[in-house]
């Protein structure tokens, strides 16, 4: 898995450190403790800060809603993981 660091986030995201700070304060990112350096996150959730950077840049949406959104989001992936999961049960049960 690969980790980046806090500065690498920033400059990935082209964001400010107190927009990071917010995120993680609304939850919507935190540092992994099982990173292989305190302070890192993964690709998950360099994922999340950008697709929340760009609600709020683009979209104009606040970041309480950037959190309502994203768990939404998540919500929906783990949803169609669980269809595709039943979906290939029944073939099987039916081969």
């Amino acid at each position: 898995m690969t980790w980046f660091t806090r500065k690498q986030v920033i400059e990935l995201l082209e964001i400010d450190e107190s927009f990071l700070v917010q995120l993680e304060e609304e939850e919507i990112v935190a540092g992994d403790p099982s990173a292989a350096a305190p302070g890192c996150y993964s690709e998950q959730m360099l994922e999340r800060a950008r697709v929340a950077h760009n609600l709020v840049a683009v979209l104009e949406v606040n970041l309480p809603g950037a959190a309502i959104i994203l768990r939404m989001r998540d919500e929906m992936a783990e949803l169609r993981r669980r269809v595709e999961e039943l979906v290939a049960e029944l073939e099987e049960r039916r081969r």
